[in-house]
Order: C-alpha cells, then structure tokens, then sequence
C-alpha cells in the first residue's frame, strides 16, 4: 500500500512556527529529501508551547530590520536665572553693550551740562571771594581764575556726570535684565524701574524730594515706553516681538562689527601697521578689489 501524505500537514506545522514568531526556512522549503511522509491514520505531532519551545539558533529578519528605539530626552526650558547668566556667557550681547554705551553716553552728557552749570557759578564765587586781592600781574591775575574755573569745571563735570551714568545705567541694566528673566518685554518696565531707581537715589533728599524723583522717573519711563511702542507700530509688531526683533538686529550688527575689527587687527600683525585707520583703509582697498574679480 502507499502511504500518502495528509492534506494541508506541512502548512499546519509552517502555521504553528509562524504563529511563535520565528521567520525561519522551514523544513519544506530547505531540504525537500527529508520532508516527513505521515499516514493518514497518523496524527500530526503537536507543537510544542511556546514555553517550552527553544529558541532557534539563526537570527529573525524582522529583528535585524526593526529600529532601535533610542530614549527621548526631553529638553528642559531655562529658568530666568539662566537666562540672565547666559547674557554674560554671550560674547555679542545687546543688553551688556547698550548698558556701556548708556553709561559712557550720560556721563559725557552729564560731565558738559555739570561743568558748565558748575563754571558760572564759579565765576560769579571767584569774583566776590577775590575781590581786592593784589596779583603779580595782569596774567597772573588771569592765569589763577582759568585754573580756578577748570578745577570747578571738572569737579561738577565729574559730579553730574558720575550721577547721570548711575542712574541712567541702572534703568537700562534693571530693565533688560529683567526682561531676560522674564522672557518677556512689557510697556510697564520702563515707568516703574524709572521710578524705583530716582526713588531710590534721592532718598537723602527726603520724602518730598524722593516723591519728585519718582514723579520724574514716571514720566520720563512713560516717554521711552511711548518711543518703544511707536516703534513697534512702525514696524506693525506686538511690543514683545518688535524687542525680539530689535534684539536680534542689534546683536547681528555687533557680530559683524566684531569680525570687522578682528579683520583689521588681524592685518595689523600681519602687516605690521601702526595706524589703525591705514589698516581700515588698506582692508576697504581688498574688499573692493575682490568684490571687482568677482563681478568680472
């Protein structure tokens, strides 16, 4: 009698290995020659389960293909601290370089109209305290109050000037500063930090003085918010987003004028030029030469 092969065996044997997961060659497929010839009054063998089933040795395709899953890191936002720290690891920073040139603006506003206020008012004290007072000569004479008003000069120029850089500088410092905290420009930040700083400076002065400075600061904090917002109007923008903006220009200009100098410094050693205005000119020179190769 031949023994004839039951229908739709392999393919149940394929299933259960299928249904295990393992993408293997089966035994059909790989060696025809030893395919299991079962009678037909034969059971098929049960699979084993998938506890007890070993492990095949080659390696599945779908393990080799799938990607590797690599853990999300999450960014975390800064805080505000690290926000302002950061304006000091920057080496192109708005807030730091409109400070200085505040400061180094008001103090030269300060030290002219100080020593100017402080000249007339030497002069007229120079007169009435000198009053009868013999010299050696008429020069002589001149010569002591040229010294007398330079000296006056430079001590209510330094005074008023010192002053004015104080506190002009800690509006500008306090104001940008807080905005890097914050993340966030508000109109408000201007008049109140305006305000707080004049309060604060002219406590000495008392209460009714203190209450003038701080009037003074208002009013002043109210024009600069009204320059900032026209210029947030001009440019169609929120106040925040025409500061981001105006921060971003600012420091790109910086940037530029920083490579700038680090050209001409750069051509200096290399040159060995003394002048720094030949160095400009000379490096103007080749730009312009190179700028002229390429538009040929």
């Amino acid at each position: 009698m031949t023994e004839q092969k039951p229908p739709n065996s392999s393919s149940n044997i394929v299933g259960w290995w299928e249904w295990l997961g393992w993408k293997g060659g089966s035994t059909e497929a790989t060696n025809p020659a030893e395919r299991v010839i079962l009678h037909p009054n034969v059971t098929p063998p049960t699979p084993p389960s998938p506890v007890a089933s070993p492990q095949p040795t080659t390696s599945s395709v779908a393990a080799i293909v799938a990607p590797k899953v690599i853990d999300h890191t999450e960014v975390i936002p800064k805080t505000g601290w690290e926000r302002v720290w950061a304006i000091y690891e920057r080496q192109n920073a708005m807030e730091k370089d409109v400070t200085m040139r505040v400061v180094r603006m008001s103090f030269l506003g300060g030290f002219l109209v100080g020593g100017a206020t402080g000249y007339a008012q030497a002069r007229h004290a120079y007169e009435t305290n000198n009053v009868g007072r013999k010299y050696l000569s008429p020069s002589d004479a001149v010569k002591r109050k040229i010294d007398y008003a330079i000296v006056r000069f430079a001590k209510g120029g330094f005074g008023t000037g010192f002053k004015c850089a104080l506190i002009s500088g800690s509006i500008v410092f306090l104001t940008t500063h807080v905005t890097a905290y914050r993340d966030k420009f508000a109109s408000w930040y201007f008049p109140a930090i305006s305000a707080i700083v004049g309060g604060v400076f002219t406590f000495p002065l008392g209460l009714i003085g203190s209450m003038k400075a701080v009037g003074l600061g208002v009013s002043s904090g109210l024009t600069l918010s009204a320059v900032v917002h026209l210029y947030a109007m001009a440019i169609d923008k929120p106040v925040n987003d025409a500061y981001r903006l105006f921060k971003r220009d600012y420091e790109k200009e910086l940037k530029a004028s920083a490579e700038w100098d680090s050209r001409v410094t750069e051509l200096m050693e290399r040159e060995q030029i003394v002048w720094r205005q030949q160095a400009v000119k000379k490096l103007k020179q080749m730009d312009q030469e190179k700028m002229a190769v390429f538009d040929d």
